[in-house]
């Protein structure tokens, strides 16, 4: 899909998803546009719940125009600033990943059930595959698939769950999901996190990556925090609300806790630069991207001081489990 200039969204105001309230704060957390994609030309606020506390976009796009936010988005655009080289992505992986899911991956036999949440064209779960020496079955998730990922999938012998995770059907309890960066793009949360307790299998384990409110980047960037991610966030999570939101859904929560996310400086610095992630700019500071080893390994060395010291960082981890009854 290509990017329409100057589209302005017709966007409608919303409560908290998670209380119901319609209290919001006078004056908005965050302001701004979509700098990144430069999909629309709206300006969007995230909202403080006077009731609860949660911070949630409104007014936020509509359902019937959920494509057109994800417009030339990373996971479809090779020449995005934020597509990983294959160096940094291999790293990634081999070096951080494996650390990651540990606790995912020590909880898997033969014959597993794994759904990522979020999947795109499955790479998480080809990753899982690589690094399990007994078979696993494969779930994917995503709102739709594109026919490269698809065939991908197929490719791969991953099963397709497609459509908003909480209106799948589907009699398949999973013994481990995976949800990285996804649950604050979702619109209901709360139905989102009873559809993942519900489908777990007993004894099964859930794992969340999402943004963390008390980052010490958004007092730095402010309005410019990468995290904010107008208008895709639609939701930005405490651990004290990401904590109740698995608790009251039946889960009890294994490890939560901060983890490296050397990404969201790098989104922040081109937003404060107005550097959009379309392309790669012709410009000194494009090596702030998903590339550049030098940038990441210095704020993933920067986030691991802060984790040391017991600050937060952009991102936090989230691990939960399925009591066996």
């Amino acid at each position: 899909m290509s990017v329409e200039r100057g589209l302005s969204l017709r966007l409608e105001d919303v409560p908290c998803a998670l209380c119901g309230a319609s209290r919001p704060s006078p004056e908005p957390v965050f302001e701004g546009k979509d700098i990144e994609f430069r999909t629309c030309d709206n300006t969007f606020t995230f909202l403080e719940c006077l009731e609860c506390r949660h911070w949630y976009l409104s007014p936020r796009p509509r359902e019937e125009d959920i494509g057109k936010i994800y417009a030339n988005y990373l996971t479809h655009n090779d020449d995005s600033a934020y597509r990983a080289s294959a160096l940094t992505a291999r790293l990634k992986r081999n070096v951080f990943d494996q650390r990651r899911m540990r606790p995912v991956l020590s909880r898997l036999g033969p014959g597993s059930n794994v759904l990522e949440v979020g999947a795109g064209s499955g790479d998480q779960l080809e990753f899982f595959q690589t690094l399990c020496d007994f078979p696993l079955t494969l779930y994917a998730n995503d709102i739709s698939f594109d026919a490269e990922a698809r065939s991908r999938l197929d490719a791969r012998g991953i099963d397709r769950l497609e459509g908003a995770i909480e209106n799948v059907e589907t009699e398949t309890r999973f013994d481990a999901i995976v949800g990285v960066h996804v649950i604050e793009h979702v619109m209901d949360p709360k139905a989102v996190f009873r559809w993942l307790a519900d489908h777990l299998a007993p004894g099964g384990i859930l794992y969340l990556e999402t943004p963390d409110t008390k980052a010490p980047a958004r007092f730095v960037f402010k309005d410019n925090w990468g995290m904010t991610h107008f208008p895709r966030h639609f939701h930005l999570f405490s651990r004290e609300s990401l904590r109740a939101l698995a608790t009251e859904s039946g889960l009890s929560v294994v490890r939560h806790r901060a983890t490296t996310s050397a990404p969201a400086w790098n989104m922040s610095i081109r937003n404060t630069l107005g550097m959009d992630a379309l392309t790669r700019h012709k410009s000194i500071f494009e090596i702030f991207n998903y590339s550049n080893v030098f940038t990441l390994s210095f704020f993933t060395a920067l986030d691991l001081a802060l984790i040391t010291l017991g600050f937060h960082t952009s991102t936090q981890q989230l691990i939960a489990r399925k009591e066996i009854a």
